[in-house]
């Protein structure tokens, strides 16, 4: 099946889930046997991309909102006749919305996955409701309905954005299917040697690691989390909280935790290579993830459960569908600094026991692999294009 696919940039440049999910999908679906045309930015060096990613001529860093849609509009009409689409699949609604009918032969589906709510994201991130931001949040609302409209079939990672699906943009659910995502775990492996990853890492004896990595915006919650470490180390100095990754509050947070005492005990790496981030997942007693709202999967909770790492998290989202059918008890009571202290306080304390490095692999494994994904999602493109032909031979 020859597929037509469009993300938003090249993860080694620009990290990221979306990111990281288009381009480990990529990967599966050209690895199943389908033709790829996979389409980014033109952001940076891509030196890593395989040769079906094709970086989108005058959508670079600097280029307005509106010519980076066009740009991705112009990309997809000079697809030429030597190579026909059998399906569109969009993963980005900006580099979606002004690709219409005209664009593609009409036996062609739009099969869109659908990665969350990117207005709302951006409203919750600006914590505020001026004018200008507002007007922001009504652009794009518009654009995503506006690709939204043409889709035939949606895929979604998590029930929790099927539901948004259905509540915010009027999707029937009969057009909306889910299939968790899934990690590369050759890559996320548990390591030979942890106490060997752990001295090279720097990490003293007797230390007690949670190991934090999310994009430093305000819905991920990093400032809670920090907060809650000054309640866990009055007890347990032993606690280290590493957080990789950067973004719009890092000096917020690092001023954080310097007010409240935490130096030394709350370290910010910034962002990582793909070689330590595996390094920080196989070394840490546990991941966190404090996400406050709209975590439509959390990739980086089955990345360290592939590296034999127990995670502790928020009950929201895929967070919660996650770890509720593996161990509930990982799950913070709810989102405040409080509840996070209080379950980090009993695990540390051994009131509360971790599952073992074994199992947390094992359940990766039993359920979200790529090659997994890549037969579930072949079977929607196959269904959605049959009956795609059915109506335009009408």
């Amino acid at each position: 099946m020859n597929i037509l696919t469009t993300g938003m940039g090249w993860i080694d440049h620009k990290p990221g889930g979306l990111n990281r999910y288009f381009a480990d999908y990529s990967q599966a679906m050209t690895e199943a046997g389908h033709e790829l045309r996979a389409l980014v930015t033109a952001d940076g060096d891509r030196p890593t991309a395989p040769a079906y990613v094709e970086a989108v001529p005058g959508s670079g860093d600097g280029t307005g909102t509106w010519d980076r849609m066009r740009a991705f509009r112009r990309a997809i009409g000079r697809g030429g006749q030597s190579w026909i689409p059998d399906v569109y699949n969009p993963h980005f609604a900006l580099y979606a919305s002004l690709v219409n009918r005209g664009r593609l032969p009409r036996d062609i589906p739009i099969v869109t996955h659908f990665h969350g709510p990117w207005a709302e994201e951006s409203m919750v991130e600006d914590k505020g409701a001026s004018t200008a931001r507002l007007l922001r949040y009504r652009m794009k609302k518009s654009v995503e309905s506006l690709a939204y409209r043409r889709s035939d079939r949606f895929i979604v990672l998590s029930r929790h954005f099927a539901e948004i699906l259905k509540r915010d943009y009027g999707i029937p659910e009969e057009r909306i299917v889910r299939i968790p995502g899934a990690v590369d775990a050759l890559r996320f492996r548990p390591a030979e040697s942890v106490r060997q990853v752990r001295a090279e890492l720097g990490i003293g004896e007797g230390q007690r690691v949670l190991f934090c990595v999310r994009r430093l915006v305000r819905r991920m919650g990093i400032d809670r989390l920090i907060q809650a470490m000054a309640a866990v180390s009055a007890e347990h100095p032993e606690a280290l909280l590493v957080i990789a990754g950067d973004g719009s509050m890092r000096s917020e947070l690092e001023s954080l935790a310097s007010r409240l005492g935490l130096a030394g005990k709350v370290v910010f790496t910034g962002r990582l290579s793909n070689e330590l981030l595996v390094k920080w997942f196989q070394a840490a007693d546990c991941s966190v993830v404090p996400t406050v709202t709209l975590e439509g999967f959390g990739l980086v909770t089955v990345e360290s459960l592939a590296c034999g790492t127990p995670v502790l998290g928020t009950p929201n989202g895929g967070t919660r569908e996650i770890l509720e059918a593996f161990e509930p008890s990982l799950l913070f009571d709810d989102e405040s600094a409080e509840a996070m202290a209080r379950t980090i306080k009993r695990w540390l304390a051994g009131d509360a026991r971790l599952p073992s490095r074994e199992n947390c692999r094992k359940h990766v494994l039993e359920r979200y692999t790529w090659s997994e994904v890549a037969g579930r999602v072949t079977e929607v493109f196959e269904a959605t294009l049959e009956a795609r032909r059915r109506r335009s031979a009408r």
